[in-house]
């Protein structure tokens, strides 16, 4: 698998997308940026880098090793007490098989919704900060950052938890997201987590699929579980043909779950083989 590593922390931007990262107007315009709005730590608002070497020091990463497969939690080694507890709420309706509702040993959860999951970060200080910052703030330069971040820990996890992780990132076929809301689109501009999907399928020579659409216009962040459980149902459509395919689910915070299962479910609805999730955070 071919990759580039070289994501500059400070100096890569949409001028740099849009009139090429070597051309003369494209340097011209990120000089011009950087004299009129000085770039920023999204973490702590220190001049001179997206993210210092502070900040990016102080982001909480999640031990694949002991993470629970099943809902990308800090704290599972098999299934964090949570997901373990709530097993029973999977279970299969009046005459289904159980053998497809039954997590894996590994977590893996074959009835429809996700296979595994796995998150890169807690969402403890400076990560809040640095997606409100990407997603609310307009700061897009941080969507490739972000992509990486994810990318090494999908790396990681296959190297030191093989048993549980492996080939999450190798074995996928290609890489898909959670889309935004058309009212959210409209209301920032961009899609946050095309920007990141596109760089990760770079990183990993993926093909990128704009598979899903998410009808409705509610914002989650402030509902509770069993409210962004029911807002979560029958949400996302399938757009682009998935059926067979392994696919790598990317959204960038998790906190209940209720969305990425969702949207798996949408997945595996319209065919898909085998989807495991990405994300950037977790709330723990």
């Amino acid at each position: 698998m071919k990759h580039e590593r070289s994501i500059p922390i400070a100096s890569e931007g949409d001028a740099a997308a849009v009139f090429g990262r070597g051309s003369l107007a494209g340097r011209l315009r990120e000089a011009a940026l950087e004299v009129l709005s000085p770039t920023r730590c999204a973490g702590c608002e220190r001049p001179g880098e997206l993210i210092c070497k502070e900040c990016l020091a102080r982001i909480e990463v999640i031990d694949p090793v002991h993470a629970c497969t099943r809902c990308g939690a800090p704290f599972g080694d098999l299934l964090c007490t949570e997901c373990g507890a709530g097993a029973d709420e999977d279970a299969a309706p009046p005459g289904a098989s159980a053998e497809r509702t039954t997590p894996g040993r590994d977590g893996s959860h074959p009835d429809g919704a996700l296979d595994r999951c796995l998150a890169a970060t807690v969402f403890t200080d400076p990560v809040p900060r640095i997606i409100r910052t990407y997603k609310d703030a307009g700061e897009r330069r941080l969507g490739a950052l972000i992509a990486e971040l994810m990318f090494d820990a999908a790396e990681h996890a296959e190297l030191v938890a093989p048993d549980r992780f492996g080939d999450i990132l190798n074995g996928a076929e290609a890489v898909t997201f959670v889309p935004v809301t058309a009212a959210a689109f409209n209301r920032r501009g961009f899609d946050h987590m095309e920007v990141i999907a596109r760089r990760m399928a770079e990183l990993a020579g993926l093909p990128l699929i704009d598979a899903l659409a998410k009808h409705g216009s509610a914002d989650q962040r402030s509902l509770g579980r069993a409210e962004r459980q029911e807002r979560s149902r029958d949400v996302y459509e399938v757009v682009e043909p998935v059926a067979g395919m392994r696919l790598l689910l990317l959204d960038d915070v998790i906190t209940t779950g209720a969305t990425m299962r969702a949207a798996a479910s949408a997945l595996h609805a319209a065919g898909a083989a085998h989807v495991d999730a990405l994300a950037f955070a977790r709330v723990w």
